[in-house]
């Protein structure tokens, strides 16, 4: 067994393909239903999939701000829907037992999830445990846990960046001081999405930046994955230059209608993207997600440092790649990436974020063995990554 191969059964990710088997091209993709205001199809695309006691996840922020009531409002009866508002926001195996057992109680018969990242991929799992025996421990982080498919999944996005609501997989913390494990399975894409960028204008720019940020490295990395999906190639092409087009503006203004349509497009395609294979940049920001810092930002820094590796290893991927981002004849991916980055007021390096290495050697060891690296079109060695980090970690 490959090193690669080891690491991922460690994690416990499920259908997974060794290396030295020929990759096949398959996309699963969710029904997806896009406008300003696409929200008010809730009940229409709830009883087409036969759903008449839906069991409501979201968290207490989106509960807070409005949003819960206005998906209560859009299904029309209030007696008939149960509302599960306690995801944390870094997900627990708690939250997802506890959504369950609210599922069984209510005697629901289908699933909506009303949020980001969190909340989407509790649903994901709650959604499983529904038609499944047993708990959240008995699929997640367990490689090749037999499974049926889930209950009929519903998922509206509010924030436009993890890409959940088109992925086949998702990530719960057994506890709050555990690292997250995963799962994949084609059960896990939703049967139904709505995206209704009226929903994201509350977002604050900071988050505005690092969610879209979050949703450009999916599209670039699974584009320059060697698991090549030609449909999922062009979604993947597509989500680069609507963020190259929009989130500057989007930054610049949250409540540029367009720009906030064309993010929530973006943040799909990086769900997509996800499916074809990630690479080195989610190998540097999952070693380096100890000390708080978000996701999206890591993920960018992550671009940043690795892309000058990976770039002279396919080159007329990423060629195509630069023209989606709009750059200029002889801008490299890394310098593109840093220009939007710093113009939406991102860091670009760990040491511009505060990020403190104690142990390089280890976060390169530790960024070597990820399951990231399986689809790599470049599989940095742990002097490489050393070398990489220890450029970001410079202070200049």
């Amino acid at each position: 067994m490959t090193a690669q191969a080891s690491e991922i059964e460690r994690q416990g990710l499920q259908e997974t393909v060794p290396t030295p088997v020929p990759i096949l091209s398959t996309l699963e993709l969710p029904r997806t239903v896009f406008a300003a205001g696409a929200l008010s199809t809730l009940r229409d695309e709830l009883t087409a999939l036969g759903v008449a006691r839906p069991l409501l996840v979201t968290d207490k922020g989106v509960v807070a701000v409005g949003i819960a009531a206005k998906a209560i409002a859009a299904w029309g009866d209030a007696a008939s829907i149960t509302v599960f508002d306690g995801v944390t926001e870094n997900p627990l195996f708690a939250d997802v037992d506890s959504g369950a057992a609210l599922y069984r109680q209510h005697r629901c018969d289908g699933v909506v999830a009303l949020g980001g990242g969190s909340v989407i991929d509790t649903a994901k799992i709650v959604a499983l445990l529904a038609t499944n025996q047993g708990r959240g421990a008995d699929y997640l982080g367990v490689r090749n846990a037999a499974h049926r498919a889930a209950a009929p999944l519903l998922v509206v996005p509010t924030t436009a960046g993890t890409g959940s609501e088109a992925s086949p997989s998702a990530g719960i913390h057994p506890d709050a001081s555990t690292a997250s494990v995963g799962m994949n399975s084609r059960h896990l894409v939703p049967r139904v999405v709505i995206l209704d960028p009226q929903l994201t204008r509350s977002l604050p720019r900071g988050l505005t930046a690092a969610t879209g940020i979050d949703a450009l490295s999916h599209c670039i990395e699974g584009y320059l994955s060697r698991k090549s999906v030609p449909l999922g190639d062009a979604i993947a092409l597509d989500g680069i230059a609507h963020v190259a087009q929009h989130l500057r503006r989007t930054v610049a203004d949250g409540a540029d209608a367009d720009g906030r349509g064309g993010m929530m497009l973006a943040a799909f395609a990086g769900g997509v993207s996800i499916g074809m294979g990630l690479g080195p940049a989610h190998a540097v920001a999952i070693s380096c997600s100890d000390q708080g810092f978000p996701h999206g930002i890591l993920s960018g820094i992550g671009l940043v440092a690795t892309l000058d590796v990976t770039q002279p290893r396919v080159p007329e991927r990423a060629s195509a790649v630069a023209r989606a981002l709009g750059l200029a004849p002889g801008v490299s991916l890394s310098e593109g990436v840093a220009s939007l980055m710093r113009d939406v007021g991102l860091p670009t390096t760990l040491a511009e974020l505060g990020y403190v290495a104690t142990d390089v050697d280890a976060l390169a060891q530790t960024a070597h063995s990820s399951h990231f690296n399986l689809f790599a079109p470049v599989h940095p060695s742990v002097s490489e990554y050393a070398a990489l980090l220890g450029r970001s970690l410079a202070q200049h």
